[in-house]
């Protein structure tokens, strides 16, 4: 039941996320393409769209880290935990999600120490330098609750004996 609920709740962050990912993609494309045609047609630059596109690229690649990363589209040797059975997998699991929570636990133990030291305003953008990492920190906190997740359905797993857990 918790865990079925945390599902739907990760699903919901990794679409949001998804739009969010998306739509400062389209406006960083807008801007650059409206910067361009004002160089072409007007000849004038608009001098706030390189830093900005700086900013959005940052929060899209912060909030599509915890999308890719709950999609599975991330990077992942398992070649030969793939060679073990269902119950020797899922202790792999549990043992590779806790070590992943005991990093990202750590990253997140060091925000309330960086974010006060990532001080003064982004120039032309007129935002705190500490914004920029707010999407990260939120990702670190999804990733490991997505890991927990995992951890409970290869709990279930090696209760069960080594068979797949059936979703009722």
């Amino acid at each position: 039941m918790i865990a079925r609920a945390l599902d739907a709740g990760l699903g919901v962050c990794e679409r949001v996320f998804l739009i969010a990912a998306n739509g400062l993609l389209l406006v960083m494309l807008a801007i650059n393409l409206a910067n361009i045609l004002s160089r072409l047609f007007l000849d004038l630059g608009i001098i706030w769209v390189f830093p900005w596109t700086g900013v959005l690229f940052v929060w899209m690649v912060f909030l599509g880290f915890f999308v890719i990363y709950r999609r599975g589209q991330d990077i992942s040797i398992d070649i030969l935990v793939r060679k073990f059975g269902p119950k020797l997998q899922a202790a792999f699991r549990i043992l590779v999600g806790l070590i992943v929570i005991g990093l990202l636990v750590l990253i997140l133990y060091q925000a309330p120490i960086l974010v006060p030291r990532q001080v003064g305003q982004i120039d032309l953008v007129g935002i705190q330098r500490y914004w920029l990492s707010v999407p990260f920190f939120v990702s670190c906190f999804l990733i490991v609750l997505q890991f927990l997740l995992d951890i409970i359905v290869s709990a279930r797993v090696l209760a069960l004996d080594g068979r797949p857990v059936e979703e009722t």
